[in-house]
C-alpha cells in the first residue's frame, strides 16, 4: 500500500532529472489513454482563491465513469486522495466546498485528488438512472471505487513519474458508505479512509426509514402536513424545547444532546393552538403537526407495532427544513431520496413506474428489500483483511443527523468489535458528534468543525491514533457551546467551558 520506496527508487535512478515542466506535461495529457480510462481535456489553472496552481484533468474512466482530477503543478506531497460522492451520485462536483465528498481541501494540502460521478448521470435524489441498468447499479454500489483507484493512481504515476506514497479515500453520506465499502471489499487499496455520516445500511435507511418519513407527513389528500412555508418558523421553538428536555439525558447539562436515544420528547409541552401558552410563544402546534412529530421521533413500525428502524434523533430539528420540508412545490432532498431508493434500487423490478413512497407496505416490503441489500449495504463487520493490510478507518457521525440515522454507525462499530474479538481501536475509530447534522451541509450551533484529513494523516503516517479531536463551532461567538473535545465512541464529547478557562484535559475513560 505504501509505495514511497518505489518513488524514491525512481528518483534515485534519474527519473526526475532536471526540473519537470508541469504545465507542458499537463497539456500533453490531453487525449491520452491512461490504464483504465481516457483523458479528454486538460487545463492549467492558476493559483486562486486559496487553491494552488494545478493541472485540471477531465475524462472517462472505463467503462463510463466521469471524473475530474486536480494535480498540483508544484509542491505535490506524494499522496493520492479519492473522494466519494453523495446521495445517488451522478455529478462530478470538484468545487464542492468543505470536507464532504470534496477534493479542494486535499488539493490545498498538496494532494493529487480525483472525484467522479460513480458511473452515471443524475441528480442528488434521482435514482431513475438505475432502471434496467445493472452495470450502473454495480458501479454505484462499489465497482467505481477500484476502477477509479486504478485509473487515478496510474494518472498520478504518469504525471509525476512515480506512484503516490500514500493513498487516501474520503467521503460522507453515500461517500461514507463507499469508504466503508472500500475497507470491506477492497481492503488493500487505501492506507487511510475517511467515512462520515455513512449510510451503511442503505436498504434500511433509504428503503424503510425514507418512506416512513414521507408517509408520516402526508395527509389523506396526498398533501404534505409540514412544509417549509408553514413549519420552518416553528422549528426554533421545537428545538429549544427538545434541548431543554434532552440536554441532561447523558448526566450533564452542558448544552449538548449527547445521548439522544435516552430521551423521548414530550410533545404535550409544546404550545397547542388555542392555548394561552401559544400566544406567549408566538407559535402553536396543531394536532396534525404533533402526530407527524410523534411518528418521526418514534420511527417506522409495522401494523403490529414492531419497530423496524429508529426514528429521527431528538436534537435534529434545525436540520429538518433542509432535508424534509418541501417548499414552493419542490420536493425536499430527503423525501426524494426516500422515494427513489425503494423504487429504483431496493425494490427494483418489483414495483411499477407509478409507485411512490406512499405505496410502501411496512408489513410486506421490508423483507422484499433483502435481495438488493448485499450489493448496496456496507455492513460487513469483518475488516480483518483491512486491518492486516495496515489500513486505518476514521468514522464520524452527527447525533443530530436526521437524514442518515446515526444509530447505524454505532451498531456497525459494535459489530466490528465483536468480529475482531475486542476493541478495534488499532484500525477503526468512531466519533459521535453532538449537535452535528448531516455532513456539514448546514452549520451547527455546537462544535463540529475539524480537519479530518489531518487527523487521518497523523494516524496513518505517524502512528498517532486519535484519542480526541478538538472541534469548534462554525460561529463560536454565536454558538451555545463554542468548543469541544470529540472522543472515540463509546466515550461522549466533552464541552469546553466558555468563560472560566478550564478545559477538560482528556476524554472520559471508555467503558
Amino acid at each position: 500500500m505504501n509505495r514511497g520506496f518505489l518513488l524514491l527508487v525512481f528518483v534515485a535512478l534519474g527519473g526526475c532529472a532536471g526540473a519537470p515542466d508541469r504545465a507542458t506535461d499537463c497539456t500533453a495529457l490531453a487525449g491520452r489513454h491512461v490504464p483504465g480510462g481516457t483523458v479528454t481535456a486538460t487545463a492549467v489553472v492558476d493559483e486562486d482563491d486559496g487553491l494552488p496552481a494545478y493541472c485540471r484533468v477531465r475524462g472517462v474512466i472505463d467503462p463510463r465513469i466521469g471524473f475530474e482530477a486536480r494535480l498540483p503543478l508544484a509542491g505535490w506531497n506524494g499522496k493520492y486522495y479519492q473522494a466519494g460522492c453523495g446521495g445517488f451520485c451522478g455529478s462530478v462536483l470538484p468545487d464542492k466546498p468543505g470536507f464532504s465528498n470534496t477534493i479542494n481541501e486535499a488539493l490545498k494540502l498538496g494532494y493529487a485528488a480525483i472525484t467522479t460521478d460513480a458511473g452515471h448521470s443524475g441528480g442528488l435524489g434521482d435514482a431513475s438512472w438505475a432502471a434496467d441498468d445493472p452495470e450502473a447499479v454495480e458501479a454505484y454500489a462499489h465497482r467505481a471505487i477500484p476502477l477509479t483507484h486504478r485509473f487515478g493512481t496510474a494518472l498520478v504515476a504518469r504525471y509525476y513519474g512515480g506512484p503516490p506514497r500514500y493513498d487516501y479515500f474520503g467521503g460522507c453520506s453515500n461517500g461514507g458508505r463507499m469508504g466503508a465499502m472500500a475497507a470491506q471489499r477492497y481492503p488493500a487499496l487505501f492506507d487511510g479512509i475517511l467515512a462520515g455520516g455513512s449510510v451503511l445500511d442503505l436498504s434500511g435507511n433509504g428503503g424503510i426509514y425514507g418512506p416512513w418519513v414521507v408517509q408520516s407527513n402526508t395527509d389523506d389528500d396526498g398533501e404534505r402536513i409540514l412544509t417549509r412555508e408553514n413549519f420552518a418558523h416553528k422549528l426554533p421553538v421545537l428545538s429549544a424545547e427538545v434541548l431543554a428536555q434532552c440536554d441532561g439525558a447523558d448526566g450533564r447539562d452542558d448544552g449538548l444532546i449527547s445521548a439522544p436515544r435516552a430521551c423521548t420528547p414530550k410533545l404535550d409541552a409544546l404550545p397547542a393552538c388555542g392555548d394561552a401558552a401559544a400566544a406567549d410563544a408566538g407559535v402553536c402546534f396543531t394536532a396534525a403537526e404533533r402526530r407527524v412529530l410523534q411518528r418521526w421521533y418514534a420511527g417506522p413500525r409495522d401494523s403490529g407495532g414492531r419497530q423496524l428502524y429508529p426514528g429521527m434523533p431528538p436534537g435534529s430539528e434545525r436540520y429538518w427544513a433542509v432535508w424534509f420540508l418541501d417548499a414552493g412545490g419542490r420536493t425536499a432532498p430527503g423525501n426524494a431520496l426516500g422515494s427513489d431508493y425503494p423504487k429504483y434500487l431496493g425494490l427494483a423490478g418489483r414495483v411499477g413506474e407509478d409507485w411512490s413512497a406512499r405505496d410502501f407496505d411496512f408489513d410486506a416490503d421490508p423483507a422484499r428489500l433483502a435481495h438488493s441489500a448485499p450489493l448496496l449495504n456496507a455492513t460487513d463487520p469483518d475488516l480483518e483483511a483491512f486491518r492486516a493490510a495496515g489500513g486505518k478507518l476514521l468514522m464520524w457521525h452527527g447525533w443530530a443527523d436526521p437524514l442518515v440515522l446515526p444509530d447505524q454507525s454505532v451498531a456497525y462499530h459494535r459489530r466490528v468489535a465483536e468480529a475482531a474479538g475486542g476493541e478495534p481501536g488499532d484500525f477503526l475509530r468512531l466519533f459521535m458528534i453532538p449537535g452535528h447534522g448531516h455532513c456539514w451541509e448546514l452549520p451547527a450551533e455546537t462544535p463540529d468543525r475539524f480537519n479530518p484529513i489531518r487527523v487521518l494523516e497523523r494516524w496513518v503516517e505517524q502512528g498517532h491514533a486519535p484519542e480526541r479531536i478538538a472541534a469548534a463551532a462554525a460561529n463560536p461567538q454565536a454558538a451555545r457551546v463554542p468548543e469541544a473535545l470529540l472522543c472515540p465512541w463509546p466515550a461522549s464529547a466533552v464541552a469546553v467551558a466558555r468563560n472560566d478557562g478550564e478545559t477538560q484535559p482528556a476524554c472520559p475513560s471508555r467503558e
